[in-house]
């Protein structure tokens, strides 16, 4: 390798090291001292915001285990009467399901209250 490459790739490499070390510095808490502390881990923690017209909370008694021939559709029409409510269902287990037409054996589903504004239909 020619002298001059040889130069060129180590002040690459060097300046990309320094870019990455000057500017993604900033966004990593200093370690020292106790890291247990609120202070240093506060800015690592984001809150999830809540999903519009779902409960924050779950009730543990409200799961149903996925059966043979069970959609969406027919659980939403089992727990709610109304098999429209599919897609509210999805949502509130968007952690257990890739899709909507997708709902594998013997997943366990966890059932939302119906929501305030659809409880008057």
């Amino acid at each position: 390798m020619p002298h001059d490459a040889r130069l060129g790739m180590v002040l690459g490499v060097s300046a990309v090291i320094l870019f990455a070390v000057l500017f993604f510095r900033k966004d990593v808490p200093a370690l020292t001292g106790n890291v247990q502390s609120p202070s240093s881990t506060s800015a690592l923690i984001t809150p999830i915001p809540p999903v519009p017209g779902l409960p924050s909370v779950i009730p543990a008694n409200r799961k149903h285990t996925v059966q043979e021939g069970e959609t969406l559709v027919s659980i939403a029409a089992k727990y709610y009467g109304d098999g429209r409510l599919a897609s509210f269902l999805f949502r509130a287990n968007r952690d257990r399901l890739m899709a909507p037409d997708r709902v594998p054996l013997g997943t366990i589903l966890y059932i939302p209250e119906k929501p305030a504004d659809l409880a008057k239909r």
